[in-house]
């Protein structure tokens, strides 16, 4: 399961880190790395939250924690990233410009949707795989409940 916590911490750091760099006189280009390590921290949250959405129910039962916490844990996150996104949206405009800001964010949409079609992808395989497993574990030992039942019948029938 993915750490929300760190997730925000790292996004966290890196703002920060960009502000500061930013304050002193550093162009946001020369920070790629730390815009990087904001958008993937951001992008654990986002597969966090699908992966919630669209994991096993099963898990849901057995996590540690409410439902309500994870779900509040995770809109928490994704509530503070998108004021940092805000923040990092105006320094970039005021540095490199509007157009560099808005042609980043379509080929980060791009692919973003990729990637997210992929995780509920695999989110739904694994939900699938559980489910499959659990039937059939529950078929087996109804099988089986039936076979000793049958047995225990016969043998206090002779």
């Amino acid at each position: 399961m993915i750490e929300i916590a760190a997730a925000i911490a790292a996004a966290g750091s890196a703002v920060k880190t960009i502000k500061q760099a930013m304050a002193v006189g550093r162009d946001a280009a020369d920070l790629g790395a730390q815009f990087i390590k904001f958008f993937d921290a951001k992008e654990q949250i986002q597969e966090a939250d699908i992966e919630h959405s669209n994991g096993p129910k099963l898990l849901s039962f057995l996590s540690k924690g409410s439902v309500e916490a994870r779900a509040f844990e995770i809109t928490l996150a994704k509530h503070k990233t998108a004021e940092m996104e805000k923040d990092l949206k105006q320094l970039c405009y005021y540095t490199v410009g509007k157009e560099f800001y808005d042609n980043m964010m379509l080929e980060r949409r791009r692919i973003r949707n990729a990637r997210m079609n992929a995780a509920r992808k695999r989110a739904a395989k694994k939900r699938a795989m559980i489910d499959g497993v659990l039937i059939l574990a529950l078929v087996v030992l109804s099988a089986a409940m039936l076979i000793g039942l049958v047995w225990l019948i016969k043998t206090k029938g002779q």
